[in-house]
């Protein structure tokens, strides 16, 4: 694995392939439902402990990054904004000792 970092890509077609037309309560119905399966991946690594739990939550979690990510993107929130933001966010957390 490489120190390289990875963006989280928007999905912009559905599963044929087609340019996704998802109104923007559909794509937050979409956040809820993954982030409700990250809360499932985390009940379930509580109770278990094991690597295969361990994996299920990191790619749950990517899960939600990826659908906020597309939410961002539908509503002309770009790359740029995208990494603005979070450079605030970043050094808000910083200033208050979070990191």
């Amino acid at each position: 694995m490489t120190n390289e970092y990875v963006r989280p890509l928007p999905c912009v077609r559905d599963e044929g392939g087609e340019i996704a037309m998802q109104g923007r309560k559909r794509q937050f119905l979409k956040i809820c439902e993954e982030l409700y399966e990250l809360a499932e991946a985390v009940i379930r690594y509580d109770w278990h402990g094991d690597d295969e739990e361990l994996i299920n939550i990191v790619e749950e979690a990517a899960d939600v990054i990826t659908a906020v990510t597309t939410l961002e993107q539908a509503i002309g929130i770009d790359e740029a904004a995208r990494d603005e933001a979070q450079m605030r966010v970043n050094a808000k957390n910083r200033e208050r000792g979070r990191l």
